[in-house]
Parts: C-alpha cells; structure tokens; sequence
C-alpha cells in the first residue's frame, strides 16, 4: 500500500483513497509480486492475501473502509481471521447489495492485518458492518481469537485503473 503515486506504473491496479474528512491519501498498488511490490523503499507493501467481489460486483466504489489490525497479530488470531473470512464473512459480503470488493492484506515482517472493504455508498458501509456485526460464528470459532479491528478509517475512492 503506497502512500505516492511514484512508482506505481507497472501495478497491475491502483485505487487512489481520499480520507473522508481528511486531508490525506492512500494510493493501493497491486503488483504481480512481492518484489514489485517492494521496490518502493518508502511504500508500505502487504501481500495480499484475498481479494473477493461482494454483491454490488462491476459498480464503481465510492467509498472503502480501511480496518487496521495493528500489530504484532499471534498466528492463532491471524488464522481465526482468515478463516472467519474465507468461511463467514466472504461468503455474506459477496450476496451483499453495496459491497463491491473486499481485499485482505497482510504484513508478515510487522504482523499487521489490513481489510479495505469498497463500497458504493456510506449507507453501504455501514450496513455491512451491521450485517458482519450481527453474524453467528461458525460452531468452533472462539471469539476472543476475533478481536475485531484496532481502528476503521474512511476514504473516497478518488480514483481506479487497471493499469496492466
């Protein structure tokens, strides 16, 4: 995840993020490797780690949630997350009318989980979290290994590009 736009020529996709209420900026690169994606020595990179549609799939993102679980995250937790993901939660966003594209991101050096969830609207946003909130867990999920995130930041979507 790049905070520039240096750099970023050869991504195969860019998302440009405007902090709602803010004044900053998040550009996501995604590359076809981990050494592309770390030859920016002042770019954060993660690798990424799902990338799934939701309900709203082919709609332009207006706005995307970006949840931060800061590190160091255990294996046990790391794990619990994934699987909450893959098994849970994926399954309901991608029948989710709002939710366009979930990415996992995760930081193997700092231990840092990131989800940036794109949507179509606030309103969006805030119904998947409720809709997330509200779920059952799977009958051996252990809820003290499901932290929830450190924090939740919201962006604009300013910008997309396939650029590959």
């Amino acid at each position: 995840m790049g905070r520039t736009e240096d750099g970023t020529d050869n991504a195969a996709e860019l998302f440009t993020l405007h902090r709602l209420a803010g004044s900053d900026e998040i550009v996501l690169s995604l590359w076809e490797t981990v050494e592309q994606a770390a030859a920016d020595p002042t770019a954060e990179w993660y690798l990424l780690v799902s990338d799934r549609s939701g309900g709203s799939r082919g709609e332009e993102p207006k706005v995307a949630a970006l949840m931060t679980f800061d590190g160091p995250v255990s294996e046990p937790v790391r794990a619990a997350a994934e699987r909450a993901g893959n098994e849970r939660i994926g399954p309901r966003m991608a029948t989710h009318e709002g939710s366009v594209r979930t990415f996992g991101l995760w930081q193997p050096e700092r231990r840092v989980l990131r989800v940036i969830l794109l949507a179509t609207s606030v309103e969006a946003l805030e119904d998947a979290q409720r809709v997330v909130m509200s779920m059952e867990l799977l009958p051996d999920e252990d809820p003290a290994l499901l932290p929830g995130p450190d924090h939740v930041d919201l962006y604009r979507v300013f910008a997309t590009a396939a650029v590959k």
